[in-house]
């Protein structure tokens, strides 16, 4: 058992040399360091850093994007009033042209009239007059 014992002894030892020097056990890359937790954990921290900064960017965009919607918003509220201001203000216009449309149409059915009765006195007048020669005739 002793022969056992001892050879037990010498591998864990070899063992522990090559830990020491990076062997089989601890594999080494260019990422990870003799121990590899401290680059890993390092690593991980850095992704966390890198998402919640890609967090924060959105979040930005998002505000902005928000805040550009308000001032559309806020623009078009101001584009209707202007629109109803202006309607309101052809409106008025309209409507004082079509008053005074109405009477200039108002007075010259008044003119018409005062023509037609004038012309009609005339047209009387003249079939008076020929009612007469007619009665003369007889």
């Amino acid at each position: 058992m002793q022969g056992k014992g001892k050879e037990k002894a010498t591998e864990m030892e070899e063992a522990d040399d090559k830990r020491e020097i990076g062997g089989e056990d601890e594999p080494v890359t260019p990422l990870e360091g003799p121990s590899g937790a401290g680059v890993h954990t390092w690593w991980v921290e850095w992704e966390r850093e890198w998402q919640l900064q890609a967090m924060e960017r959105q979040a930005e965009a998002h505000e902005t994007t928000a805040l550009a919607f308000k001032r559309m918003a806020e623009a078009v509220e101001q584009m209707a009033v202007a629109a109803e201001q202006t309607t309101n203000k052809w409106r008025w216009r309209m409507e004082e042209a079509e008053d005074k449309n109405e009477e200039a149409d108002e007075g010259a059915e008044g003119d018409n009239e005062e023509e037609e009765d004038v012309r009609g006195e005339k047209e009387g007048g003249e079939e008076q007059e020929g009612g007469g020669e007619q009665a003369m005739e007889e």
